[in-house]
């Protein structure tokens, strides 16, 4: 017996197998896009986590300040320092020259000053001539060089006269006292003061008496 096989039938049997071709294409599209997004997605979160442990740059760093320049000048000598009460920061050894020791000069004080209990002068030798007249005194002629730094003996002597002292005859006053009023003085005046000063064999000063100045 022989199957039909009228047009009719072979129509519909086209459609049928048209419709499962297309049902199998849109079921692999749909895979297909599924798989395209999930892959977008994650480099869409890799890209997020890198930027969020990234660290944040540096900000900038400030411009150097500019090197200071040292000179190489040298630094003023003691000689040429303002006169301190607390005398110089680099004040020279207190020993008095060689040729001081011992014996007796004339002088002219340009610092004094106190220190860890102990009186330092700062002194250059000079001459006193005495001047004859209505009125006698002496005049000073001051030296030259470089000034020298001495230290008092503990029990050293200080004899004032005017205008350190009070009166026109020396009187004893102490170490700190002679200080005070030697700097009580004004500046030009402290300048053309003179002192007998008298030396220990170790080159410390053992006796101080001003000038008489009227």
């Amino acid at each position: 017996m022989f199957a039909s096989h009228s047009p009719r039938h072979r129509a519909a049997a086209r459609l049928a197998g048209l419709a499962l071709t297309t049902v199998t294409a849109l079921a692999l599209g749909a895979c297909s896009g599924a798989g395209k997004d999930g892959g977008d997605t994650g480099r869409t979160d890799a890209a997020a986590s890198s930027r969020a442990t990234a660290p944040a740059s540096a900000p900038a760093s400030p411009s150097a300040p500019p090197s200071v320049e040292h000179s190489d000048a040298p630094s003023p000598t003691h000689s040429s320092q303002a006169p301190s009460p607390d005398g110089p920061p680099d004040a020279p050894s207190p020993q008095a020259p060689a040729r001081w020791a011992g014996g007796k000069q004339f002088v002219q004080i340009q610092n004094a000053w106190i220190r860890d209990g102990r009186t330092y002068l700062s002194v250059r030798s000079a001459r006193k001539e005495p001047v004859t007249g209505p009125i006698e005194g002496w005049d000073i002629i001051p030296g030259k060089g470089p000034y020298t730094t001495v230290r008092m003996a503990p029990e050293g002597r200080v004899l004032l006269s005017v205008p350190l002292g009070d009166d026109s005859a020396p009187h004893t006053y102490s170490q700190a006292q002679f200080i005070t009023r030697w700097w009580a003085l004004p500046a030009p005046e402290r300048g053309w003061q003179g002192y007998d000063v008298s030396f220990d064999p170790n080159g410390e000063v053992v006796r101080l008496q001003s000038l008489y100045r009227s």
